[in-house]
């Protein structure tokens, strides 16, 4: 009896490793995984920002160039609205690459400098 349970544990142990090594790997996979969807909304929020920014400046250059006062209205209340809207990818930006920043914590990375540079966050998130 005795050497029947040894060879039952012989079996069932290297099957239980397996299975925890698939585990362990599926667990890895799905952090690089919410890694990887947080570095691209934080993209995606600093790409948002940079086409509202650029729609604003050329709304700027026409209201330098502008001298009809209903064409003016207009781009001033474009311009309202773009500015809002600017704000709020700011805030999303912001919001995205803090997460991205306790996500990596989270994990074990401690060093966020290739963070910085990486999406240049000191110029884009100005």
């Amino acid at each position: 009896m005795d050497e029947i349970s040894h060879t039952a544990r012989l079996t069932f142990w290297p099957r239980r490793a397996d299975r925890l090594r698939a585990i362990e790997a599926e667990i890895l996979h799905e952090k690089a995984e919410a890694l990887g969807r947080a570095g691209q909304r934080l993209e995606e929020a600093l790409d948002g920002m940079e086409q509202v920014r650029e729609a604003i400046d050329r709304i700027e250059f026409r209201l330098r160039q502008c001298s009809d006062p209903f064409e003016t209205a207009s781009l001033r209340e474009t311009h309202s609205n773009l500015t809002a809207r600017y704000g709020l990818l700011r805030d999303r930006a912001h919001q995205a690459y803090q997460f991205l920043i306790v996500h990596r914590e989270a994990v074990g990375a401690r060093n966020h400098l290739d963070v910085e540079r990486c999406y240049n966050i000191s110029e884009r998130l100005r």
